[in-house]
């Protein structure tokens, strides 16, 4: 299911930092919160977490590799950048998030009309939910095409840290020849996960839209680096891209990455999509 939610600042005229999805992350996890700490704790930390769609021997044993949710970016009706920082002018603010499972779309709705205030960036940089509309779902086919609405990101491992077990991501580009096949493996995992077992008709093609890619100037043109936790102990960055696309296959997979984002890290900001008109 998808939701918009239309935000304002508290003051007219604020700024917050260009990466500023982590701090949209956390108010999700707060806000779910309010409603089921435990819940929350499960999302966040891959304690065991019972749903009510798990109907395998996965059932009870959902771990956080998955989060099953994702969200746009903002769209506030008039800003600039500069500095590092967005401008914001005007009020409203439009945010969209997707969630797959309903059992956390419930504790999240729950938990943002008790509470309806976050921030972003600091503290006192504040913000609040004045309305949340249920987005009705597209109808479903084997072949859609769709705008991003956050930047998609998939990755391979490419070699360890020294003498560690922990391998390096490779981030793939928009030209990758690799993208489609991993784009399919990580949804094909996701629904195992979720399922207990792939589908029978596992067909999952995407296909990027070359066009839009060549007038942008190449796979360079749609990248986006995205720091997560920027200026923390932890920061971490990740390269993804911004590209219109058409998805054939499965539409039950298709719902899916609507759902919980195409690619990796959704509940991070990545990979929301919009059916393109």
């Amino acid at each position: 299911m998808r939701l918009k939610l239309k935000i304002h600042p508290y003051h007219r005229h604020t700024s917050i930092p260009i990466n500023y999805a982590y701090y949209l992350s956390s108010a999700i996890y707060r806000w779910i919160e309010k409603s089921s700490s435990e819940l929350s704790k499960a999302l966040h930390d891959g304690y065991p977490l019972n749903t009510s769609k798990s109907n395998s021997n996965n059932s009870g044993n959902l771990k956080h590799t998955y989060k099953f949710f994702c969200f746009s970016q903002l769209f506030p009706q008039s800003s600039t950048v500069k500095d590092r920082l967005i401008h914001i002018d005007g009020d409203a603010i439009l945010w969209y998030i997707g969630m797959h499972i309903e059992d956390i779309l419930k504790h999240f709705i729950i938990g943002i009309f008790e509470k309806q205030e976050f921030f972003i960036g600091s503290p006192e940089n504040k913000f609040y939910v004045n309305q949340v509309e249920v987005i009705p779902d597209p109808e479903w086919k084997r072949e859609m095409k769709f705008k991003a609405l956050s930047p998609i990101t998939v990755s391979v491992p490419c070699g360890a840290y020294g003498n560690s077990l922990s391998f390096q991501a490779r981030y793939l580009k928009a030209d990758d020849p690799e993208l489609s096949s991993v784009l399919r493996k990580n949804i094909l995992r996701r629904y195992e996960f979720l399922y207990g077992s792939i589908p029978e008709d596992n067909e999952f093609n995407v296909t990027l839209d070359e066009d839009y890619i060549k007038k942008r100037g190449g796979a360079n043109g749609v990248s986006k680096l995205i720091t997560i936790k920027e200026g923390l102990r932890d920061e971490t960055k990740v390269r993804g891209f911004i590209c219109p696309l058409t998805i054939q296959g499965n539409p039950e997979l298709i719902k899916l990455a609507y759902d919980s984002g195409l690619g990796e890290k959704g509940s991070m900001g990545f990979g929301m999509l919009e059916v393109n008109k």
